[in-house]
C-alpha cells in the first residue's frame, strides 16, 4: 500500500489536528516528520510535518480538509483575516 501526503505544516500540533480530524472521518493516517531535529530549536520550525494517507484515499481526505478550510474562512466576519 503506497502512502501519499494530504496535507503538510510546519507546526506538530496542527499536523495532530488534521490528523485527528480525519480520523473521526475513518480516514486512516500516519504523520511524518521532515523536521530538523536539533534541540533546544524552539524560535521557529525548520521543516515540514506531513498527514500521510493511502493512495486510494487522498481524495477523500483532500476534501474534508478543504471542506474545513473553507468553513473556518466563512466563520471570520467580514474586513477580519486574524
Amino acid at each position: 500500500m503506497a502512502w501519499e501526503s494530504c496535507y503538510a505544516t510546519p507546526l506538530e500540533t496542527e499536523a495532530h489536528v488534521v490528523k485527528g480530524f480525519l480520523e473521526q472521518y475513518g480516514v486512516p493516517c500516519v504523520l511524518q516528520s521532515d523536521r530538523f531535529g536539533v534541540q533546544p530549536l524552539t524560535f521557529c520550525a525548520l521543516g515540514q510535518i506531513k498527514v500521510l494517507v493511502p493512495e486510494e484515499w487522498l481524495r477523500v481526505a483532500r476534501g474534508l480538509i478543504n471542506g474545513r478550510q473553507q468553513r473556518r474562512v466563512r466563520l471570520v466576519p467580514r474586513g477580519r483575516r486574524d
